[in-house]
């Protein structure tokens, strides 16, 4: 199995239960599953009957008060997730917002935690760490 299907399979059909922002963004969904992103990071808004769907750069440490309200999709479910050779995460929602998450130099760009899962990370230089807890193979470095 490889990465990819790993945390499809972990977050696709789970709806998006709560977002915040605390040492970053936060992402919980459902089946006891949470995304923490870190790093800089492209929020695309849907389109809207007046307005394109436009892409808004994010730090998702230090977000300016005037973006916070752009994170109104809690309730939909992620259609889409999956992660690069280089560690960059992509996620696509229902509602049509994405987020892409490039992985980072100088720190864990992403990790997911996952009770029932495991664990993800991408972590510096783009450095995929999975543990898996749902196998009986012991997963590591990607």
């Amino acid at each position: 199995m490889t990465e990819q299907n790993v945390i499809e399979q972990w977050l696709e059909g789970c709806a998006v239960q709560r977002i915040m922002f605390h040492d970053g963004l936060v992402l919980n969904f459902e089946d006891y599953n949470e995304l923490v992103i870190t790093a800089p990071m492209r929020l695309t808004l849907p389109a809207i009957e007046s307005a394109p769907a436009e892409v808004i750069a994010i730090d998702p440490t230090d977000p300016a008060d005037q973006l916070r309200p752009l994170f109104d999709f809690a309730g939909s479910t992620c259609t889409g997730a999956v992660w690069d050779d280089t560690g960059n995460l992509r996620l696509e929602f229902s509602d049509d917002h994405t987020i892409e998450v490039p992985s980072n130099d100088k720190v864990t760009a992403w990790e997911l935690y996952s009770k029932y899962h495991g664990y993800a990370a991408c972590l510096t230089h783009g450095k995929v760490r999975v543990v898996r807890l749902d196998t009986a193979e012991a997963d590591g470095d990607r």
